[in-house]
């Protein structure tokens, strides 16, 4: 079959992109043809459907509010990316669409183009964007589910939205027009990352569309394997904000008394403030070395005792977290969002209470503590584990089976 791939972003950006790629390659590997849509940006990787991407658009750069204004319905709905989508069906004629992130650039005006040419649609849900206009369901660093199945006025009240109420605006403005205009009903199949991310979609009701949980699958090239080659230290890596708990890691880490070593990897907005906190505490066994990627954070994740994932909003299915356990480490994460559901506590990892660093540091000291037999043992338990519950091939059957009733349903109605 020919499958058309949808996201807003065609380059390595995050965890959507990470799960978009490995989609298509996986697909391909199955024999079927891959096809993509997205918008336009230097850092796209080369694809042959580039000539109907859709302009660029940022709305997290500084805009005065007229010139917010002046955009608003492009934001809410694209008629660049409807006409051109249009273009793209007419040339290529895929059997189905599977959409990742839309909002805001694409919008669903793309969707009215799939379902006025008959195409099924599928849609992974990889953030909260349908019940939050902020998409985290967090309110100033604080997890809130004020607009959960409600009315979005109390994003605009709080400025969830970047602390600006013009963007507050806009986006709320865009969750009633679907909201509305019942866009969320136009997809024919919804998946998401984690069981609670399904059970927040369920309480919102914001669709009438299917919607069913698949727990992520790990790109083709992912080795499932625990070294032994591994050191005493802990190790956090991705994006450096708020809402990822880094700030609670390093409070445990001050009531260990810094006795094991720290190293946290990656980059972002909160970084001097990370610094600062640990030059303000006089800490030390702490490294930074940067945003890393590629065969040296395999092997910064294999050299590590064990991962922290200390996140402190509702995490869905973190490639940071299946990264690990593929690798067979002993993962130290949140009681959180869709996280209990990768780790079952004290027998594939430890969880501990979002926020406390007195618990964290406990289970910290549980897992460094650990004799040699024991750790081992475990950490070649997690890695079939993770083979078992994360390997591409098995997700790939169960999503082409579902691809395949969604063609033949559309089929016997036309």
């Amino acid at each position: 079959m020919k499958i058309l791939l949808i996201n807003k972003f065609h380059y390595m950006r995050g965890g959507s992109e990470t799960y978009y790629f490995a989609l298509a390659e996986a697909l391909q590997a199955k024999g079927h043809t891959v096809i993509f849509f997205s918008m336009e940006d230097e850092k796209n990787l080369p694809c042959e459907q580039a000539k109907y991407f859709v302009s660029n658009v940022n709305y997290n750069k500084d805009m005065r509010l007229g010139e917010k204004i002046s955009k608003t319905f492009k934001l809410i709905y694209s008629f660049e990316a409807k006409h051109n989508i249009e273009k793209l069906i007419a040339e290529e004629k895929p059997d189905i669409a599977h959409i990742g992130l839309l909002h805001r650039q694409l919008t669903f005006s793309v969707v009215d183009a799939l379902k006025r040419n008959n195409i099924p649609v599928v849609m992974t849900m990889h953030d909260l964007i349908f019940t939050c206009p902020n998409y985290t369901m967090l309110s100033h660093g604080v997890v809130c589910e004020k607009c959960v199945g409600r009315s979005t006025l109390p994003c605009i009240k709080n400025k969830c939205v970047k602390e600006s109420y013009p963007k507050s605006i806009l986006a709320s403005l865009e969750a009633g027009f679907l909201k509305m205009g019942n866009f969320y009903d136009k997809i024919d199949l919804y998946i998401t990352e984690c069981k609670f991310y399904e059970s927040i979609m369920r309480r919102s009701h914001v669709t009438k569309s299917r919607v069913i949980t698949m727990s992520n699958f790990l790109p083709m090239d992912q080795r499932y394997v625990f070294s032994k080659n591994y050191e005493n230290y802990i190790l956090y890596f991705g994006r450096f904000s708020q809402e990822k708990g880094i700030l609670t890691l390093l409070k445990a880490h001050k009531h260990l008394k810094c006795k094991y070593k720290l190293m946290i990897v990656g980059a972002g907005p909160i970084e001097s403030d990370l610094k600062q906190y640990v030059s303000t505490n006089n800490l030390n066994n702490i490294a930074f070395p940067g945003a890393i990627y590629g065969t040296k954070m395999d092997e910064i994740i294999d050299h590590a005792r064990t991962v922290i994932i200390p996140s402190e909003w509702n995490e869905n299915c973190p490639y940071a977290l299946l990264q690990s356990i593929a690798r067979g480490k002993v993962v130290i994460a949140s009681r959180i969002g869709g996280l209990p559901e990768l780790i079952e506590d004290r027998k594939t990892g430890f969880l501990f209470e979002a926020g406390d660093a007195d618990d964290l540091a406990r289970q910290i000291d549980t897992v460094m503590n650990m004799d040699k037999n024991t750790y081992e043992s475990l950490s070649e338990f997690i890695a079939r584990r993770a083979e078992e519950n994360h390997h591409w091939e098995n997700y790939i059957e169960a999503l082409l089976d579902e691809y395949e009733s969604l063609i033949e349903k559309q089929r016997s109605h036309t």
